[in-house]
């Protein structure tokens, strides 16, 4: 049978009569968490990217525990040179910076972050995109990359099989493209050293609301913005060269602080004003 004719019986198993007869390759199933029948996310999610040629993959949180598992699976990738591309975002401040670097350390992948703050939109999609010649193979639900959204949680996902050509598939891939090529979506050097400081300051508040006996609301939900991110890692990096001094003026009204240590003055724009 050709891959059409494949598909066809696979749409009339899932959709028509699930008595008839078709190949589990070319079915489309629902994905989930099951662990009295042994069924995991991580599993389909793990087939799919052995057996495909190219991937794309657009979820909100990313964690070590999530990409762990499927480490010895990527660098199978790498070495096969099949190339991946995975956006995620920084909203809630979430994703583990640790799991960022190392999904980055890998050759075969670019990753983004879609910055939610400066889109002021939410984004919160799990989406996984595999494609394996002229068919699409796409994971599509609520699973995130964690370890509790991969082998646990209960979690509702549809894997849906296409050729390029099929109208799901065109506007599934079409989305992808438009975050991905969004001037919100930076690459990992334009992220990276602000979000992980960012990202650092607020394990560390809410660790402290954890540890009070009256969690203060106000004081867990304290963020820094994102010149203040910027002031923090630039003052970082002034101290690190081997100075002690550093000068920070941030003229009233103004959109960028300047600051300077000895002999390396440094300067973060930004788009919003002190806060």
């Amino acid at each position: 049978m050709s891959d059409y004719d494949e598909l066809r019986s696979g749409f009339e198993t899932a959709y028509i009569d699930g008595s008839v007869a078709s190949s589990s390759i070319y079915r489309p199933q629902f994905v989930s968490n099951n662990y009295k029948e042994g069924k995991k996310v991580l599993s389909s999610v793990e087939d799919e990217l052995l057996a495909c040629d190219r991937f794309q993959i657009s979820v909100a949180f990313i964690t070590m525990s999530g990409i762990t598992p499927l480490l010895q699976t990527l660098k199978e990738l790498e070495k096969r040179n099949i190339p991946g591309e995975i956006l995620t975002t920084n909203y809630l401040n979430f994703s583990e910076p640790r799991a960022l670097e190392k999904l980055n350390s890998l050759s075969n992948i670019t990753l983004k972050m879609y910055d939610v703050e400066a889109a002021d939109e939410g984004f919160h999609t799990k989406g996984y995109i595999f494609r394996k010649d002229e068919i699409y193979r796409i994971i599509i639900g609520s699973s995130n990359i964690t370890s509790a959204a991969l082998t646990s949680n209960r979690e509702w996902n549809t894997k849906l099989i296409s050729t390029k050509q099929g109208q799901m598939t065109k506007e599934i891939i079409a989305e992808f493209n438009e975050l991905w090529n969004s001037k919100y979506s930076l690459s990992f050097d334009e992220f990276y050293e602000n979000y992980k400081e960012r990202y650092t300051i607020i394990k560390h508040q809410r660790e402290i609301a954890r540890q009070e006996e009256i969690t203060s609301i106000e004081r867990y939900k304290l963020q820094p913005n994102s010149m203040q991110v910027g002031f923090i890692t630039n003052l970082k990096k002034i101290l690190a060269s081997g100075e002690e001094r550093a000068l920070l003026i941030s003229a009233t009204g103004e959109r960028g602080i300047f600051v300077t240590g000895g002999r390396n003055p440094v300067f973060t724009r930004v788009s919003e004003a002190w806060s």
